[in-house]
């Protein structure tokens, strides 16, 4: 009878006592005692008391709290997320009220800890980002019900709803919506929505959600979801999606934030961007959505996920430590000693260049992983101060026993007008594909495409070398990461006479005799031997040592390709003071080998043997910088 009795109970609970349930194995299991100490500090001081004397954090606060700045103009929209995400592990349910526990579901959600409590993570977590970040579309007799608000009141005015109601979490109406992208037109654009959606876009009011599930497998209490009544009614479809304008925001802010420390104030990364460093994050940020949408189309979850998964892996990894600054109160300080301070933390990257500005820097962090770039990339080679040349390059970057990472940058070349601008071009494949797409506002087509390497560089002869770790990547006007695939294996090519190569077979060449014709993979970066000229190649057929784009994006999956006019190299080495040193002795060794070797060749005479290595240019003024 007992056994009867709980059963009962079980099957009765509401989401919001399986919420309650929930929240309180989060706080158990998540935090340690001084984190929930602090947490709970810092929640109490800041936050508001309604008039039925709930406790919760406005808006106001959470933005003057996390210190998110006018100029990105991302407060509305981080909110947004903030409430949807309040409704944790039941999503629709959002917008919430920000009471105690609303916040510990969110911190949990921003900072990834909940996939410690709920079995097999939680699921997809891209899709929980997808879920917290969109709006929807509803389907239904051609048109669709959905955002009629212009800015934050909406999730305000839903979330003071939810409270007058006695409700901790609004429910979506059939005519309403708790967010809008600021375009007062949506009704106009439903039905356009719905023809771009791929079936995986459809959602419908009944489907099971995998996070929800999730987490009431974790509680043992799955049964209270199969067994509970669900309404006779019609299943409406929709669609979720992200509006490209809003999306461009949240970028530049984790831009921002992607080498943010969970005890760094905002404001010391925020004060970097202004005037044109401004100018360069929306710039970088747009590139980052441009892999998700192209003309202003609203981005569906297809189209969001590819290019997360493949591409920015680690996009929203600055979200983690943005949202931990929920755990350490400035009001507990247990430094004892208040004269003690603590040593500066060193710069990201000592040496910036021209291509690795801090925001290309943070770019980068989002596929490669911030703790393997900041404060362990090395300078090692610049076009535009080394020289462009083969053995320039050679000097500066072989022997890096270490990953390194090769950019450039320079503008799409037109028609051929000078000689050697005719030459590279006859050196290719007279099947020119068409161009990608272009960044409206760049006059100059600036293309800006890059490399990781895993492996030391070496001289190519007849065979190519690298490993399955390299990456090929363009940042600029869209951002895309190539991989290897297993068809083929010409990861890398370094020849004087013929350039550099990725993704192509080296060309056959003589000693001193130049390119007639370039071999292009059919995902292939290749710089010729000048540095002056390079071409990147796409071939939707695909068979070559790296994988064909899979977006769906502006032709991205068709064939396509760039050639450019060379305007900067460089070289960066991942590593830091030892990997420095290596290097350093691995060409004093070298070098010493390479003097013996000559001296056993030379006669006793020693006048006579400076003079033939002056006329070598070996040693003295003439000496050309080494002995590769």
């Amino acid at each position: 009878m007992g056994q009867s009795q709980s059963d009962e109970t079980r099957r009765s609970l509401s989401p919001d006592d399986l919420r309650h349930r929930l929240t309180h194995r989060l706080q158990k299991r998540t935090f340690t005692d001084l984190e929930l100490y602090s947490f709970r500090d810092v929640f109490a001081s800041l936050a508001n008391t309604s008039n039925d004397g709930t406790i919760y954090w406005s808006q106001d606060t959470l933005t003057r709290f996390l210190e998110l700045p006018d100029a990105l103009d991302v407060a509305n929209l981080l909110y947004h997320a903030t409430s949807i995400a309040a409704g944790f592990p039941f999503l629709s349910d959002g917008p919430g009220v920000l009471d105690w526990e609303a916040v510990v579901r969110v911190v949990c959600v921003f900072t990834g800890r909940y996939k410690t409590v709920l079995r097999k993570g939680g699921g997809d977590a891209v899709r929980v980002w997808f879920r917290i970040l969109a709006v929807h579309d509803r389907g239904g007799n051609g048109g669709c019900g959905n955002d009629v608000h212009v800015n934050g009141k909406g999730i305000e005015d839903a979330i003071a709803d939810a409270m007058t109601n006695g409700r901790g979490h609004g429910k979506h109406d059939d005519d309403k919506s708790d967010y809008n992208d600021g375009d007062d037109n949506d009704d106009d654009h439903s039905d356009d929505i719905f023809r771009i959606a791929d079936p995986e876009d459809m959602e419908d009011e009944n489907d099971d959600d995998e996070l929800a599930l999730a987490a009431l497998e974790a509680l043992d209490a799955i049964e209270v979801f199969k067994l509970a009544e669900k309404p006779a009614a019609v299943v409406q479809k929709y669609v979720r999606r992200l509006d490209p304008k809003d999306l461009t925001k949240l970028v530049m802010l984790l831009l921002v934030i992607a080498p943010l420390d969970p005890q760094e104030s905002l404001a010391t990364y925020v004060e970097r961007y202004s005037g044109d460093s401004l100018v360069d994050l929306r710039r970088t940020a747009e590139s980052i959505v441009r892999s998700m949408s192209i003309d202003g189309k609203p981005i569906l979850w297809t189209g969001f996920s590819k290019s997360i998964k493949r591409s920015l892996p680690h996009l929203f990894d600055g979200f983690k430590p943005l949202y931990e600054h929920f755990l350490f109160s400035k009001r507990l300080n247990m430094n004892k000693n208040p004269s003690l301070h603590l040593p500066l933390t060193p710069p990201l990257l000592h040496h910036y260049g021209a291509i690795l500005t801090p925001t290309i820097l943070n770019q980068l962090s989002f596929f490669l992983k911030g703790e393997n770039l900041y404060r362990r990339l090395r300078k090692l080679y610049i076009g535009s101060d080394d020289g462009f040349s083969m053995g320039m390059f050679e000097q500066k970057v072989f022997k890096w026993r270490a990953p390194t990472i090769l950019l450039v940058s320079g503008s799409r070349m037109g028609t051929p007008s000078t000689s050697r601008e005719k030459s590279f071009s006859d050196s290719l494949s007279p099947k020119r594909f068409p161009d990608s797409i272009t960044d409206d506002n760049d006059d100059n087509e600036t293309l800006t495409f890059g490399v990781y390497i895993d492996v030391m560089w070496k001289i190519t002869h007849k065979e190519c070398f690298g490993n399955s770790d390299t990456q090929i990547f363009q940042l600029h006007p869209i951002h895309e990461v190539f991989e290897t695939s297993k068809a083929h294996s010409d990861y890398i090519y370094w020849n004087k006479s013929a350039g550099i190569g990725f993704g192509a077979p080296l060309p056959r060449i003589k000693a001193g005799d130049p390119v007639l014709h370039m071999n292009l993979g059919a995902v292939s970066l290749i710089l010729d031997e000048s540095l002056e000229f390079g071409v990147f190649t796409h071939s939707s057929s695909g068979g070559g040592a790296y994988h064909t784009s899979d977006l769906g994006v502006g032709g991205r999956s068709e064939d396509w390709q760039e050639r450019f006019n060379i305007e900067e190299i460089e070289v960066w080495g991942v590593g830091g003071e030892e990997e420095a040193k290596e290097q350093a002795r691995q060409w004093a060794w070298d070098e010493a080998e390479a003097m013996r070797r000559r001296n056993v060749q030379l006669g006793d005479d020693v006048e006579a043997n400076r003079a033939l290595l002056e006329m070598a240019g070996i040693i003295g003024g003439n000496r050309s910088g080494g002995s590769m």
